[in-house]
Parts: C-alpha cells; sequence; structure tokens
C-alpha cells in the first residue's frame, strides 16, 4: 500500500496510468452528500490514475470546508489500482447552553454570549479555553469571585455538529467595600461614595458586586461633577482588588475633577436650559473645540429657527482662573424677521405641493408664529428637490434658493424663493437583460423600476439591483453578481441600459437542524419553519423561519445560521436554536382611573394577569386576567391556539369569564360566561372571528322601584352565536391620519342555543380618515347597532325582553360626547315594568336601548409644536328604544320623550405619548335631555315602595326637574376613535 499525498505526484508514478478498478472513503459514511461528494471527484472508475487529478480532488474536497484531513492510499489489484480516501470531517458549533445554579447576573444568555461561539462556525478545541476565560471574566465582573466553570462537548457525527454545554456554579458574590479614591477629586470620600451608589444609604450595608452596579456607580460620580458643572473631570476605575477570606472588593477610583465650566451667552439672552440642550459639552461631559464649534451651530440653527436669519453665534474659552473656566458665546441677532412665504418657480415635471411636502422651510402660520427657517433647512430642501429631479431622469437638474429681505418693503419680513432649472428628462432607449438562466426573466422585468420609455436615473439603478439580487438571494443564489452599464442610444437624452448577471452556483437546504429544545414539543418548531430539506437555501426564507418562532411567543433567543457558510458546498446545513423557552409571564398591578356615570368621581382599578406560555410545549398559552375595582371585579381565564392546524392566522381561543359590574348607575350586572372563538385571518387587514358564547347574566343593587318585579330580577341564560368582520386599513391604529376602520358584528341568541331570551343583535361600525393637507386630518365615524327580540316570554314586551345587560348603553368618550358615561338613551320614567309590574315615581335613572345610532366627526390639526394638537368635533345621536324609534329630530317633544338626536360640540387636545395620544375633551351639548329624577340617598330611593299609595311615601320620593348639563369633561389616552 503506497500512500499518495496531493504534494507528491512522484510517488505515483509506480500507478501512474493504471485503470482505477475501485474508489473507497473511510469512514464510509462522508459529510458531503453524494451528489456534492461525486461533483468534487475527479477520480473515476474505469479511468487512468492521474496523480494530477489526485491532487486536485483532495483540493476540491478542502474547498468544501467538510474536511480537517485527507489522505489517500492506492494498492494494486489485478492490472488496476484500488483508491481509498482516508478523511477525518470538519466540525461545527452547534448548540451552546448553561446547566447549574445561574446567579442573575449574569443570566445563561450572557454567559453563552461570553462565550463567543458563532453558531454554524468550524469548531477548534482552543474556542473552549478562550471561552472558559471570557465566562470567568464575566462571573468576576459581577462579583463572582469564586465561581467554578467547565466546558462539555458533545459531537454528532452524522451532522458534524459539536453541542456546547457550560457547567456553572456562581459561588457566593463579594460585596463592595471603601474604596479607594486617589487624584484631586475637589469631593469628600463620603460625597464620591454616596455618589457610586455601592452603599445602602442611612443602614451603611454595603451592596453586592455586578457589572452593571460598577458601571453606574463610575457614571454616578461622573454626574456629581457634572452638576458642579465640572464637565472636563475624569473618572476611572484603576483596580478591583478581591480579598477572598472578607469576600470584599475594594475599588480604587482615580479622579480628576477638573475645573467648574461657565457657559454663558453675551449681546443675546438665552436660558441656562437652551445652552444645556444646545452646547454639547453637557451631554458629552467633556470639553474640546470640536463640541464647541458644534454648539455654536446648534445655536445660530436655533436662532434663525425663531426668526433670526441674519444671526451670528461665535466662541472664545477665557484661561482658567483658579478653579473655574468661562467659555463665551457672542450672539449677534440682527434684525427679526417673519418668514412669511416660500415661492418655488421653474417645476414643471413636479406640483408645488408635492415639492412643499418634501421641504423644512415653512412660513409662518398659526402654529410656527416667525416661520421655519435657517441656512441649513435651505440648503437641506435645495438637495431634497434635487435629488428628487435626480430620481426621476433629471440628471442635469439645477436647484438654487434666494432669501429676499425686506420683502414688500417691509423690514421684519423674509421670504425665500427656490429656482428650478430641471433641464432634460433622460429616459432607457431599451432594458437588457442578460445572464438569467435559472429564473422567470419575464417575472424579474416586471419587478425592475427601470424598462423601455422610463426615466433614467441612479436611484432606479440601485433599486433594480437590490430587487434582482433579493429575487436571487431568496433562490438559493447566494453568490450571484450584478453588473449594470449604460451607453447612449441614437436619440438624444436616452441611454441603452443593461444589466447583466452571474448566477454563480445555485445551494439547496441539506436538512434544518434543531436543538436547544427543553419543553417545547419538536414537531411546534417544524411546523412553523418555511425553510425545508432540499428547498433553495435563502436568507430571506431563515430570516421568516426567526420570526415565526418569535411570534410564538415561547423563546427567549432564536439563533439561525447556515453551517459551514463558507464551504464550497450545494447542500448546506441550517441550523436553528432556541435558547431559553419563557414558560411563564407575571403582569405586575397597574392603577387606572374610571369615572362612575353620572358623577364625577375616582375609580381606582387594580389588574393582575398572569401569562402560562408554551403550554404542554405546543405554543399555546393560558391567560388569568384579574380587575379589581369599586365599578368591576372582574376574573377570567382564556386558552389559546394561536395556529389551529398550523395554519397561519388561524386561532382558538377558549376563554371562561366571571364578571360583576357597576359602570351603570340604575344596576349592578353580574355575568358568568364561558366561549369558543375561531378567528381566521383573511388578508394584512381583514379578520374573520366566529363566536358562541354561553353566559348566565343577572342583576342586583337595582335602583329603579318599578324593575323590582320577578321577570326582571331573575338571572337569563344567554346563548349566542355571533360572527364578526373586522377591516383596519388604518396607517396607524393608535393616531390614524389616513384609511378605513370597518367592524361588523351579528349574532343570534335563541333558544336552539338553550338562550332564554332570542334576539337578533347587530352592530356596526364604519370609520374614515382623510387628510386635508400635511397636519390636517378630516376623521369620522359612523356606529349603529340593534337588538331585535322575537319569542318574547309571556308578561313581557319587546322594549323590556332585553334584559338590562345585553342593552345598548352609549354616552361618553368613546361614543357621544354630549352625555356622561352611559347615560344616553331612554331613561326610568316611573312606567310598569311588564304585566306584573306597577308604576312608581320616575328615578330618571337610564335604562338602555335597543337600538343605537352614533355620529362623530373631528377635524384634527397641530395646535403647539410638534407634539400638541388641537381638534374640533361634532358628535351626534343617542340610544333608541327601538329601531322604529330613531329619530332625527333636534327638539326633545317631553320629559319622557328621549328618542330624538343629541348634538354636541366642543374643543379637544392631543398630546403625543409613546403610547398613544392623551387627550383632554370639553364638549358642549347643545340640546341635552330633560327628565324627571330621583335626588336622594339610594337608602331614599329603595324606600318608595311602588306599591304604596303616593300619600303614604316621604316626601323624597316625588321626582325633580332636571336635564344632563351642557358641559361635559372627559380625559384618556388614545384617539376617540
Amino acid at each position: 500500500m503506497i500512500c499518495l499525498p496531493s504534494t507528491g505526484p512522484a510517488q505515483t508514478q509506480a500507478f501512474e496510468g493504471k485503470t482505477i478498478l475501485e474508489i473507497w472513503y473511510e469512514p464510509a459514511r462522508q459529510p458531503l452528500t453524494p451528489i456534492d461528494l461525486e461533483k468534487v471527484q475527479l477520480l473515476k472508475v474505469g479511468a487512468p490514475l492521474r496523480s494530477s487529478d489526485v491532487s486536485a480532488t483532495i483540493d476540491r474536497m478542502f474547498a468544501t470546508g467538510r474536511y480537517e484531513d485527507i489522505q489517500v492510499d492506492a494498492e494494486p489489484k489485478g492490472n488496476g489500482v484500488v483508491i481509498r480516501f482516508l478523511t477525518n470531517y470538519a466540525r461545527f458549533i452547534g448548540h451552546v447552553g448553561t446547566t447549574g445554579k445561574v446567579s442573575n447576573p449574569p443570566n445563561k444568555g450572557q454567559i453563552v454570549s461570553a462565550g463567543r461561539f458563532e453558531l454554524g462556525t468550524p469548531f477548534r478545541p482552543e474556542l473552549l479555553s478562550t471561552a472558559e476565560k471570557n465566562i470567568r471574566q464575566l462571573f468576576t465582573s459581577n462579583g463572582l469571585y469564586e465561581a467554578q466553570v467547565h466546558l462539555k462537548t458533545l459531537e454528532d457525527p452524522d451532522t458534524q455538529q459539536v453541542n456546547i454545554n457550560i457547567v456553572v456554579d456562581p459561588g457566593k458574590r463579594a460585596r463592595y467595600e471603601m474604596p479607594v479614591i486617589q487624584g484631586d477629586p475637589k469631593l469628600s470620600d463620603s460625597t464620591v461614595v454616596r455618589a457610586t451608589g455601592w452603599r445602602v444609604r442611612f443602614i451603611g450595608r454595603w451592596k453586592q458586586v455586578t457589572q452593571l452596579r460598577t458601571q453606574q456607580g463610575i457614571d454616578g460620580v461622573e454626574k456629581r461633577y457634572q452638576k458642579d458643572d465640572r464637565l472636563a473631570s475624569s473618572v476611572n476605575l484603576e483596580s478591583l482588588t478581591y480579598d477572598p477570606e472578607a469576600r470584599r472588593v475594594k475599588p480604587t477610583l482615580d479622579i480628576t475633577a477638573g475645573p467648574k465650566i461657565h457657559v454663558k451667552a453675551l449681546e443675546a439672552r438665552v436660558s441656562k436650559r437652551t445652552l444645556r440642550r444646545y452646547v454639547p459639552i453637557y451631554q458629552e461631559g467633556a470639553v474640546d473645540r470640536d463640541l464647541l464649534v458644534e454648539g455654536a451651530r446648534n445655536l445660530h440653527d436655533f436662532f434663525q429657527s425663531k426668526g433670526y436669519p441674519d444671526v451670528d453665534v461665535t466662541f472664545r474659552e477665557l484661561p482658567p482662573k483658579g478653579d473655574e473656566q468661562t467659555i463665551e458665546y457672542f450672539i449677534s441677532r440682527g434684525q427679526r424677521r417673519k418668514l412669511v412665504r416660500v415661492d418655488i418657480q421653474g417645476n414643471k415635471y413636479f406640483d408645488t405641493d408635492s415639492l412643499r411636502e418634501r421641504m423644512f422651510l415653512q412660513p409662518s402660520s398659526l402654529r410656527l408664529r416667525w416661520g421655519r427657517y435657517s441656512d441649513a433647512f435651505r440648503h437641506k430642501d435645495e438637495e431634497t428637490i434635487t435629488n428628487l429631479y435626480k430620481a426621476n431622469g433629471f440628471r442635469d437638474v439645477r436647484v438654487s434658493s434666494e432669501v429676499q429681505n425686506n420683502y414688500m418693503g417691509k423690514a421684519n419680513r423674509s421670504a425665500v424663493r427656490f429656482s428650478i432649472a430641471e433641464g432634460p428628462q433622460w429616459r432607457v432607449a431599451h432594458l437588457e437583460l442578460n445572464g438569467v438562466e435559472h429564473l422567470d426573466k419575464d417575472a424579474i422585468f416586471g419587478m425592475l423600476s427601470s424598462g423601455d420609455g422610463q426615466p433614467y436615473s441612479d436611484v432606479n439603478v440601485a433599486a433594480d439591483r437590490t430587487t434582482i439580487m433579493r429575487e436571487y438571494y431568496s433562490s438559493g443564489f447566494r453568490h450571484a453578481a450584478f453588473q449594470s452599464s449604460a451607453t447612449p442610444a441614437a436619440a438624444p437624452n436616452e441611454v441603452i441600459l443593461r444589466y447583466n448577471l452571474v448566477e454563480g452556483e445555485r445551494e439547496y437546504v441539506r436538512d434544518v437542524l434543531i436543538s436547544g429544545l427543553k419543553v417545547t414539543r419538536l414537531n411546534l418548531v417544524r411546523n412553523n419553519l418555511p425553510v425545508k430539506k432540499d428547498d433553495p437555501l435563502s436568507m430571506a426564507q431563515i430570516r421568516e423561519a426567526e420570526r415565526r418562532l418569535y411570534d410564538l411567543g415561547v423563546f427567549a433567543k432564536i439563533d439561525a445560521a447556515v453551517q459551514n457558510n463558507d464551504g464550497n458546498e450545494p447542500h448546506k446545513y441550517v441550523v436553528n436554536v432556541g435558547v431559553g423557552a419563557e414558560l411563564a409571564r407575571l403582569g405586575g398591578p397597574s392603577n387606572s382611573l374610571n369615572a362612575p356615570a353620572g358623577a364625577t368621581g375616582f375609580s381606582p382599578r387594580l389588574s393582575v394577569d398572569v401569562n402560562r406560555l408554551n403550554m404542554l410545549g405546543l405554543g399555546h398559552t393560558m391567560t388569568l386576567q384579574t380587575r379589581l375595582s369599586n365599578l368591576q371585579q372582574r376574573l377570567g381565564l382564556s386558552y389559546v391556539d394561536p395556529k389551529l392546524d398550523n395554519v397561519e392566522g388561524r386561532t382558538l381561543t377558549f376563554t371562561g369569564l366571571y364578571d360583576l359590574s357597576r359602570d351603570v348607575r340604575t344596576f349592578a350586572s353580574r355575568r358568568e360566561e364561558g366561549s369558543v372563538q375561531l378567528s381566521q385571518k383573511l388578508s394584512k387587514p381583514s379578520t374573520l372571528f366566529v363566536r358562541f358564547a354561553y353566559r348566565r347574566v343577572s342583576t342586583s343593587d337595582i335602583v329603579i322601584p318599578a324593575l323590582l318585579v320577578p321577570q326582571i330580577l331573575q338571572p337569563v341564560r344567554i346563548g349566542i352565536l355571533s360572527g364578526n368582520f373586522l377591516q383596519d386599513r388604518r396607517d396607524n391604529p393608535a393616531d390614524a391620519h389616513a384609511g378605513i376602520y370597518n367592524t361588523v358584528d351579528a349574532g343570534l341568541a335563541s333558544r336552539i342555543f338553550g338562550s332564554q331570551r332570542s334576539f337578533v343583535r347587530i352592530l356596526a361600525r364604519n370609520a374614515t380618515y382623510h387628510r386635508i393637507s400635511k397636519d390636517w386630518i378630516l376623521a369620522r365615524q359612523l356606529t349603529f347597532g340593534t337588538i331585535l327580540p322575537f319569542s318574547i316570554p309571556a308578561g313581557l314586551n319587546s322594549s323590556d325582553a332585553v334584559p338590562l345587560p345585553e342593552r345598548f348603553f352609549g354616552g361618553g368618550s368613546i361614543s357621544h360626547r354630549g352625555f356622561p358615561e352611559n347615560q344616553a338613551g331612554p331613561r326610568d320614567v316611573g312606567a310598569a315594568i311588564g304585566s306584573a309590574g306597577v308604576a312608581s315615581q320616575p328615578t330618571g335613572f337610564p335604562l338602555g336601548g335597543n337600538t343605537l345610532l352614533f355620529s362623530n366627526i373631528e377635524l384634527r390639526f397641530p395646535l403647539l409644536g410638534e407634539n400638541i394638537g388641537g381638534v374640533l368635533f361634532h358628535d351626534a345621536g343617542n340610544v333608541y328604544q327601538r329601531t322604529g324609534a330613531i329619530s332625527f329630530r333636534f327638539h326633545q317633544r317631553n320629559l319622557q320623550d328621549f328618542n330624538y338626536m343629541v348634538h354636541a360640540v366642543g374643543f379637544g387636545i392631543r398630546y403625543k405619548t409613546p403610547v398613544g395620544p392623551a387627550r383632554i375633551d370639553l364638549a358642549y351639548s347643545i340640546n341635552p335631555p330633560r327628565f324627571v329624577g330621583f335626588k336622594g340617598t339610594l337608602q331614599d330611593l329603595l324606600a318608595c315602595n311602588p306599591n304604596k299609595p303616593s300619600t303614604q311615601l316621604p316626601g323624597a320620593c316625588q321626582g325633580v326637574p332636571q336635564s344632563i348639563s351642557h358641559f361635559q369633561f372627559f380625559f384618556s389616552i388614545g384617539q376617540t376613535f
């Protein structure tokens, strides 16, 4: 047997030219797929042996990245030769996990990150020692000086993957002790220690050492010096000395306080707050010339934006005097001018409004008293207009601007004129797409911005390159190359555009390797992966796989990579690793304020939600919801399957609910409900819901004597099947500026479903949002609902057949701002309820209705700055006794008539916040309802027994004429609709 290394052709002379009878591999299972191995193998059975082919084959096998060592043996057999490839395969990093008692900090993710193992990259034994050193350093920086760290590996010869387990025993955490403070601190040691926060105030106990706390301590000392305007101070942590016997850490701080820096503005009055905002030495905590120059530039732009276009800002640094140094900014404001006009001339291809909406310069308005102007903004607008024209083929466009002072003969006014010389528009005479062999050429043509007769621009070419490369990368051609060239065409201002593609070799998914799962079932992950075996290798699909797995809500971290990414092999493993399944989340208490309907007051609400994620390892979620306030007590339990039958957008939800509400002053409602809901996302904006609910509803604490009859008091079981269609095309659901929002909810309660009341319930809503100008929005909403009872029980009429908790109640901040919360619609006028009821004195409390109709119109506009907006609104509508009672009448006929349309107008303020606009609305009800109602205590009301003659009732039982207040005030988060 003779060994044939790739560099020794002289050793093969005895076999050179002999026929190859057999080719063997040891081990028999090679890391390459049979197809890929055949591609790199130049030796063929039946062909003559050539040493050059042996060397080339070894080089090609090494190039795949799958081998660490290759040797070739040859031995004679008859008149030929038998070739054996003796190989050692390369190994690659797989799942990296942590076991042992982890004392946070550091957490498991930080420990894994400290190891610096990159998923899918080649594994080398020396990586383990480096990782162990880094992890020990991580523990040490967090005060765990006695931590024990060991790394264990587990190899999978079938996939060449090495999984790494980091075994840790953190030991006990050290505490700080009195630091050594050296240098020139100019502060007492106690002041410095207090600034670090390393010691518990008043108690004096030293805190435990963590990396974050150490850095926060350094930052705290720096902030303490900045508070004293010592902006040139430096605070350095020289060392952390550990005493193993006392388990204490002594920090050594080297501090140079530096002088106190005073920044003054001369020749113009500038507040200290403004100087701190625009001179960056305060943010950077350092003083150098570049920062001072930037501060001068910022102040220059600030004063120009305030109406001083000729402002000049310079500065000087005075020599230090003792412990202080002064920096003076000289601000020559010049004459104040209002930017009253911004003109654009020479534009033909684009209309003026299209250009204005892209510009920074704005003429004076109610929102911008002096307009918005600065030289930087003006030059930026020139650049913006130029880029817009060039992107549309005007390669020779020229844009200039001119500032006109003393505009219209008034010294305090100015105008800016932009002049545009468009020049000729260049177009593509013909587009050629060369080199496309494996993809659909016509389909690619349809995606391009450039084309025959289209404008020619560098922006379009760059966009086409991105489009083509994205298509190739998603189809497995990760090494595709793109080049473009343009040559003049026969006609002037036209080019022949050529796109040349080099596709390269197509790569495929060999398999998807999944590791790191402990609770989650493997099938749940596989069913959510768009990456499948033998698919083209697409990085876009790999990113989509990460997104889908994150959307399951059961993983704290997902890593995905291509194993042997740089190797020259067409079939590659895709490695997905889930780290740290999140099993449960406890939501802390949150407080909010609810106003009881009809009266001003506060209702604190405590909310606690507990989520159990990844139930049974299936990716399902169980949620316990609780609400506790003086208006509502609620307990809900839901179980959610977010992808029923592994169908994207299909969700199945089971819910159990107990609810006791007192948000309507007339009664308290109790609801015990079980429901099942199936939802299917039809498209991005559209979702369909089908829901069946079975509930037991009852009323208590009824304050209307006429309602104290058995038909009203007894609990009622409701079984209802409903469907809901939702379409949301708003640009921003929290603060819409454009789009539409539609919902239609239709339900049927019937004896078929075990219901004791039968009715059809429909509630529909349509909202649209129209952009009048850039910042002015016209929003409108129409809401209609009706309840149609049938199979009415004996002793009740159609108005009373629907239980009180099932009726429509309206009015308030989100429906009609002319009413307090839930105060719209019919009221108690003392009429008998049902055949068993008797008439009583009217109380005036709301009864709800079987129909509602509300119209809301808002004009939303900017008010002050970028974050404060205003709203003018008009609300109209009411809750009606029944559908046939809907009326658009403006006037109320009498004190028993509530079936008319109430109008309210008002003004609101919106303040932008990260969770949506905070809003304040002040409404004036033009025609609020008047009624005869009760005034007194609840005990007085309950003493008004309707079965007694009025002569035997106390005087408090007599109704008093009253009305809803003309003025209503609301505060909440989010737009009205």
